[in-house]
């Protein structure tokens, strides 16, 4: 049986650095992108669908010093080299790395997400099978009725009242699965 020893979480307003320009990169950078969460990138090659994603571009080689104003590092280079500056880097400096295709010497894995919309549901394998889980998170959207927003904004009004009626919200839900007024 495979340890399961992870925990989804949120972090607000991260500093993220992907190292790295091409396909493996571009994923990446359209999962934060996709999601509002802003980053850069660093990388001596840039494909032109990569330069799209955000204005945080150097076009340059990496060098560890660039990593100082960063807590959350994306290699996706497949570089070994770079991977064991990385690891190296990591031992002194608080940081939380994720070297894309080798989940052993990764701190986070990237789940897949329903695409921002105010319900987000994550899905992970771990790092075993990313196109499992975007699969299963393809399958949870469907789900997810249309006009959720709605409902969810009058929740967040009547929590910001002090309102919290768990039961009554769990009945709604349950009698409403496809559409909730």
């Amino acid at each position: 049986m495979q340890n399961n020893n992870t925990i989804p979480i949120l972090l607000k307003n991260p500093k993220i650095l992907i190292i790295g320009g091409g396909n493996v990169a571009l994923q990446k950078a359209t999962a934060l992108r996709e999601n509002n969460i802003e980053f850069h990138i660093i990388s001596e090659v840039l494909s032109n669908k990569i330069i799209q994603t955000t204005s945080h571009i150097q076009q340059k080689r990496f060098k560890t010093k660039d990593l100082k104003d960063f807590f959350i590092i994306i290699d996706a280079t497949g570089v070994e080299s770079v991977a064991k500056k990385l690891l190296k880097y990591k031992k002194k400096n608080s940081i939380l790395l994720n070297i894309v295709n080798n989940p052993k010497n990764c701190d986070f894995y990237f789940m897949a997400l329903t695409k921002n919309i105010p319900l987000q549901i994550a899905v992970s394998s771990n790092g075993a099978s990313p196109t499992a889980a975007k699969f299963f998170r393809d399958e949870c959207e469907k789900i997810i009725p249309k006009d959720i927003s709605k409902y969810l904004i009058k929740k967040q009004k009547q929590r910001a009242k002090g309102i919290i009626k768990k039961e009554k919200t769990h009945k709604e839900l349950k009698r409403n699965k496809r559409v909730v007024l």
